[in-house]
């Protein structure tokens, strides 16, 4: 692991609620164990996965976001590594890394692929700014554009008119979603709801039980009725995802 005062310049994550209470979960954990007060700063840093610095009484620690998987255990060694350097401490936090380095976005394996967003009759740029606009705080640190049709038909349809009509690759961070959905008879509040749905996908840590990930867990659906419009997105669904796929 490669651990530094003086990190490379890297691009901050688009906030967003759930990443800013993992911020007040570890800073608040790290704060107990640590000689001073701590602050936590998300990174999608490509190298560097935690740094950290002293400034004005308080330890600012920069960690990819990859650490809001992190629990009491690893930040056990996350307090132990940066106060005392130790070496087992060191391989724990190497190893929880390995676990999550799908999350790591190196530009020598991930080729980022063109994406456009302008449709003919939905502009998903400008839905991505009013999902997260509304419902994360702010700008959400996503790429988002028109892909492929779907190729599946009716006897491989899924229940979730977002999963068949949308995706998120975790990658290089984008929503695809499908052109079906570019057509002027699909409202408007069914475009926002895909989306939203793919943007808790990269805001939510992906569980492992048993050594399988889960992504859809029960916060997850939880939260996808948080979406204001989601009993008639639903309904949408149920009465035209057939006649979509079809």
């Amino acid at each position: 692991m490669r651990l530094s005062f003086s990190p490379d310049e890297d691009k901050a994550v688009g906030p967003g609620f759930l990443l800013e209470a993992h911020k007040r979960r570890i800073a608040g954990y790290l704060t107990v164990l640590m000689p001073e007060p701590v602050d936590v700063i998300f990174t999608n840093n490509r190298s560097t996965m935690v740094s950290f610095k002293r400034r004005g009484g308080r330890l600012i620690i920069r960690m990819h976001r990859l650490f809001r998987h992190a629990d009491p255990e690893i930040l056990d060694a996350l307090a132990l590594y940066i106060g005392k350097r130790e070496k087992s401490a060191s391989q724990k936090l190497d190893q929880f890394i390995v676990r999550y380095q799908h999350e790591i976005h190196s530009p020598a394996k991930t080729r980022q692929t063109r994406v456009t967003s302008a449709g003919q009759h939905h502009d998903l740029s400008a839905v991505l700014n009013k999902v997260s606009g509304t419902y994360f705080g702010g700008k959400v640190d996503v790429r988002i554009g028109w892909g492929r049709s779907p190729t599946c038909r009716r006897r491989r349809r899924t229940r979730s008119v977002s999963r068949a009509l949308a995706t998120y690759s975790f990658d290089d961070s984008t929503i695809r979603v499908s052109p079906i959905l570019d057509a002027a008879d699909v409202p408007g509040f069914v475009v926002e709801w895909v989306v939203y749905h793919e943007v808790l996908h990269h805001v939510l840590p992906v569980e492992e039980i048993g050594g399988k990930r889960r992504y859809h867990t029960e916060q997850f659906r939880s939260l996808e009725r948080a979406f204001v419009h989601y009993d008639a997105a639903k309904a949408w669904e149920k009465q035209h995802l057939n006649r979509l796929l079809a």
